[in-house]
């Protein structure tokens, strides 16, 4: 068992280590994807659009359009509403940049630079909490620094804000446009078209009528087979961690319920 285990541990290695590493990892997209990766966006689609990935075509797109017409007018009047009152930042972004301008505080800062663009920032030991200090070096001009957190997320770290304190800059002014409340507003410019009843297409219909095959109908009578691919995760946890099937009767491995011998005998 274990050197199948340690064979599917190398196998995985090798698969993932032959993918380019900015195509999986924040450490090395370049700053590209602001911290998303491509499981963050799948759920969040799945999340909008939970409870209809079973209906049929039309009535997914039905749905879809009603949806993300409905996200959109109410995260729309959301952003153009704290804009209309004086937010540079949507609350949640503010509260996080909030949170690293605290983390600051305290951080030792040397200039090393006439230009106060490149700084040297040490982490305040703490020998009674077993924590090593760190220094860093923070580049304002470039929008680097050693931690790598501004360069994924193109957003100052706490380092960097320590160093436009020191050097009594605003760090607002290194934090990238998609933040800001403008960005997010245009997003939600354009609105969803309110759609008729479907009685009144029919009138201005130009292109053909397609029928469906009732060849090809799925069977009606019984479950519904799903065709979405199970990976590792759907796996009940008897499978992953290698246990037997026990019967439903008597909690025993080696049968089933249909054929226990203990219901038998009763």
């Amino acid at each position: 068992m274990l050197h199948e285990l340690n064979e599917r541990n190398s196998d995985g290695y090798n698969y993932i280590a032959g993918i380019p590493k900015e195509k999986w990892t924040n450490a090395y997209d370049g700053g590209f994807r602001y911290g998303h990766m491509t499981t963050n966006l799948a759920e969040a689609i799945n999340s909008s659009l939970k409870g209809i990935r079973n209906l049929p075509i039309s009535a997914i797109v039905k749905a879809t359009y009603f949806r993300l017409g409905k996200l959109f007018a109410t995260l729309g009047k959301e952003s153009f509403t704290l804009k209309d009152v004086g937010h540079i930042f949507h609350p949640r972004i503010q509260n996080e940049i909030q949170a690293i301008v605290v983390k600051s505080n305290g951080l030792y800062v040397l200039t090393m630079s006439r230009s106060d663009t490149i700084f040297r920032v040490s982490e305040i030991p703490r020998p009674l909490q077993g924590y090593d200090p760190t220094s860093y070096r923070v580049n304002l001009e470039d929008k680097w620094c050693d931690c790598g957190y501004f360069q994924a997320l193109k957003s100052p770290c706490q380092h960097a804000i320590a160093a436009c304190s020191n050097s009594r800059r605003d760090y607002k002014n290194l934090v990238d446009p998609v933040y800001f409340l403008h960005s997010v507003c245009k997003v939600y410019e354009m609105e969803f078209s309110a759609i008729g009843s479907e009685t009144e297409w029919h009138g201005n219909q130009t292109w053909p009528t397609i029928l469906p095959d009732p060849e090809i109908r799925r069977n009606k009578s019984g479950r519904p087979t799903s065709t979405r691919i199970h990976n590792a995760m759907d796996m009940p946890q008897r499978e992953r961690t290698g246990q037997p099937k026990l019967c439903g009767h008597c909690r025993h491995a080696g049968h089933i319920i249909t054929n226990c011998p203990s219901r038998r005998q009763h």
